[in-house]
């Protein structure tokens, strides 16, 4: 009896992981101590879950934490698989960096398309922006196309800091414990009253873009409704959404 309990309360095998943070605060956000990174990892410790931050505060550091600073790491957690964790302000283009320099979906495909081939297709992606969803951009490719993840979790609306925060420390307590990731996802909305979090695969999102296309003769217009992107929100002072300078 013992013995069968004990086994029951161990997560399986594949949920063996690692998160790696990438980071990247405005400047409003690095004035104000505002931090998400520093949060998720202390919460990760109590649960014994391996977490690596690293903070990119331009394009060339961005780059670096994915091409060099995540395969480094990758060799201190063998037998883990990584989960991607990006903190940004975002919007339907991409993500912005402390710099104010926009990733396009189009550019951070790039980034990931080796790192999820050389998981031979394990990488999730959690996305912590504003229309975080949106990164199912990257998905959309026709024909036989290599995907950039394996699954993607987002939110399609416009989450504050402390809804990111509290949604991803449930996430991972709960992953950790060997929930399937779409009932982690659940929990997620009811930590943080936020119903708009979503977590989609890869190989569905290509389904569905491609039967949209089949009923839809514009592809811009396509891909709007597939992301279901929440234009016109009044946004919270807290959100993480693009800044825009005046300058545009």
């Amino acid at each position: 009896m013992n013995e069968s309990t004990e086994t029951s309360n161990q997560p399986p095998a594949q949920y063996s992981f690692f998160v790696y943070i990438i980071e990247s605060p405005s400047a409003p956000d690095l004035y104000h101590g505002r931090s998400e990174g520093s949060v998720v990892a202390d919460a990760l410790r109590l649960d014994s879950i391996p977490c690596v931050t690293r903070t990119a505060i331009n394009p060339e550091a961005f780059v670096a934490a994915l091409r060099i600073g995540l395969p480094e790491v990758m060799k201190q957690f063998p037998g883990r698989y990584p989960i991607l964790h990006l903190s940004a302000h975002g919007g339907a283009e991409g993500i912005q960096l402390s710099s104010s320099n926009v990733i396009p979906w189009n550019t951070l495909r790039e980034l990931l398309v080796p790192i999820n081939e050389s998981l031979q297709g394990a990488l999730l992606l959690c996305m912590s922006a504003c229309e975080g969803y949106a990164a199912c951009r990257m998905a959309m490719e026709p024909g036989d196309a290599p995907h950039p993840y394996f699954g993607m979790i987002g939110n399609y609306g416009q989450p504050t800091w402390s809804d990111t925060a509290v949604s991803y420390l449930s996430f991972y307590h709960l992953l950790s414990k060997g929930w399937p990731i779409p009932n982690a996802v659940e929990s997620m909305k009811a930590a943080s009253g936020d119903s708009k979090w979503v977590v989609q695969t890869a190989d569905e999102i290509k389904r569905d873009y491609l039967e949209f296309l089949k009923s839809k003769a514009d592809p811009t217009e396509v891909r709007r409704e597939l992301e279901t992107v929440a234009h016109g929100q009044d946004l919270s002072p807290g959100a993480k959404a693009l800044e825009h300078s005046s300058g545009g």
